[in-house]
């Protein structure tokens, strides 16, 4: 893995992110003051149960988040420069951060936060998402996608440069017969030729950041290993930061620099790799997301699942979140009662290495 020194070394950093949902029954918090960061040069996996927080991050992130009824505050720092700045003079945040006013000025908010995320979505951070299909337009050809994306960092192109870029992109990412996939429409793919596809529209412009949002989710697993090491392999040539989000931690184990667990809206653990899977140093939900993983050599009746659903992401439990279905709370308290009543706080297990559970304070 390689070292990171310093806040230099930090390409995007993500504090207290807040994303919040004005619904009929109530207010979402989705993201609830999460914080983590990617390096330069690193492959990060963002990893959690469906609900827990991940893909809407990713899409505040690119500022891709309809508002109202949505609302992002906190801070999105990226190449130094917080993406959120001064936004909190169209909104207005309880102290407590359990609530949240509408938007005064829908209007203004938009337009300044478009001016924020101005040169930097697409160009400088680029995103590929579960289903590339539904992602592409049907009514434009792969060279016309790839070539649109390319304009953003060199300007307007001719139709020929367009295909020639598009050409070139499609071979990077593997796929054969790159004239004819240039050509053809989303539609005419497969599964796998499209998400390539969506790999090279997402990298043609050449950014220093990509968002990978469970990108091999809807294919099947010969095609998923192919897609998760050509994007290992286009990182590595190309420099690039990778956030890979997933709901499986296996990924973690083979592609990732450091890994991010959410739960709930937060980040419980945070660290390196080698650090999260050493399994003596985990948040219990890390625990059961680990024994959970599948394996050829493990025994069906030796398997472990973490009990329970997600909680309501409108009423979150009080204390640590993931209490209700810990099994380990007993053991850290009367009957569990601080876990009930306190919520953790990022604890360092080792160097890099945080975990919000109790278990992990100092004296315990």
């Amino acid at each position: 893995m390689k070292k990171h020194n310093g806040h230099n070394d930090t390409l995007l950093s993500v504090n207290n992110l807040r994303t919040y949902f004005h619904t009929q029954k109530g207010l979402v918090r989705a993201v609830d003051r999460a914080s983590y960061r990617v390096d330069k040069g690193a492959f990060v996996c963002l990893i959690g149960e469906s609900g827990s927080g991940k893909s809407v991050s990713a899409l505040s992130i690119m500022g891709l988040i309809d508002t109202s009824p949505g609302i992002v505050d906190g801070e999105i720092t990226f190449e130094g420069k917080n993406l959120l700045e001064d936004l909190k003079n169209y909104c207005t945040i309880n102290s407590n951060g359990k609530a949240i006013d509408i938007v005064k000025d829908v209007a203004g908010w938009r337009r300044k936060h478009r001016s924020n995320i101005a040169g930097v979505r697409g160009r400088r951070i680029g995103m590929i998402f579960q289903d590339p299909v539904s992602s592409l337009n049907p009514l434009f050809t792969v060279a016309d996608h790839i070539g649109e994306s390319a304009g953003l960092r060199y300007g307007k192109l001719s139709r020929k440069q367009k295909f020639e870029i598009a050409v070139e992109w499609l071979n990077k990412v593997r796929i054969t017969s790159p004239e004819d996939v240039a050509r053809a429409y989303p539609f005419q793919l497969s599964g796998g030729m499209a998400q390539r596809a969506m790999i090279a529209v997402a990298l043609a412009a050449e950014p220093q950041l990509l968002i990978a949002d469970e990108p091999t989710t809807a294919l099947d697993a010969t095609v998923q290993l192919e897609i998760l090491k050509l994007l290992k392999s286009l990182q590595e040539e190309m420099h690039l930061s990778v956030l890979f989000i997933t709901h499986d931690i296996s990924i973690g184990s083979n592609f990732a620099d450091s890994i991010a667990v959410m739960y709930a809206g937060r980040v419980i653990e945070s660290g390196p790799t080698a650090s999260v899977f050493q399994r003596d140093n985990n948040h219990p939900y890390t625990d059961g997301l680990l024994h959970a993983a599948l394996k050829i050599t493990t025994d069906a009746d030796d398997k472990k699942f973490i009990k329970g659903n997600p909680p309501d992401s409108v009423h979150h439990p009080s204390g640590c979140k993931f209490h209700p279905r810990c099994e380990l709370k007993t053991e850290l308290s009367d009957e569990g009662e601080r876990c009930e009543r306190e919520e953790p706080y990022d604890i360092k297990v080792n160097k890099n290495h945080h975990v919000r559970c109790w278990k992990y304070e100092p004296g315990y």
